[in-house]
């Protein structure tokens, strides 16, 4: 099964080519908890674990990451949203625009000025760019 690294190489080549970056950076979640789990013992205790046919996926996605020469980010004690709004805003401080590409919704929550959220919808072709008035439109 390739099905998330068809995706994720499909989603790098559409951020090539329509928004032509100057730097990227990939994050990804560590297996570790986080500082979360930590202080919530029930933080995602519901959510269901990743199916294995994903997680045998990972290792050929970090391999498309080096072949990008894109700087992969997993810091344990985080997970990949808290590096990429981080990044965002040491990026916004220097002056750059950022675009968090991500399919989860808390990201949202990072939108700035200088931080927009790029989220699929139901295909590749279908995406809603989030800035602060996107995202007041969609929570109020």
């Amino acid at each position: 099964m390739v099905n998330a690294v068809y995706g994720f190489a499909n989603t790098l080549l559409k951020v090539l080519a329509e928004f032509k970056p100057t730097y990227w950076a990939v994050a990804f979640d560590r297996p570790s908890p986080t500082f979360r789990h930590e202080m919530f013992e029930e933080y995602k205790a519901q959510r269901p674990k990743a199916p294995e046919e994903l997680k045998s996926q990972i290792k050929r996605v970090h391999q498309l990451v080096d072949a990008f020469h894109i700087p992969i980010f997993e810091i344990d004690g985080f997970e990949a949203d808290d590096v990429l709004g981080t990044l965002g805003k040491q990026a916004g401080e220097q002056g750059s625009e950022t675009i968090i590409v991500t399919g989860d919704n808390d990201v949202l929550q990072l939108v700035l000025p200088e931080i927009k959220a790029l989220m699929p919808r139901r295909t590749l072709s279908d995406t809603v760019l989030y800035d602060e008035e996107a995202v007041k439109q969609k929570y109020g």
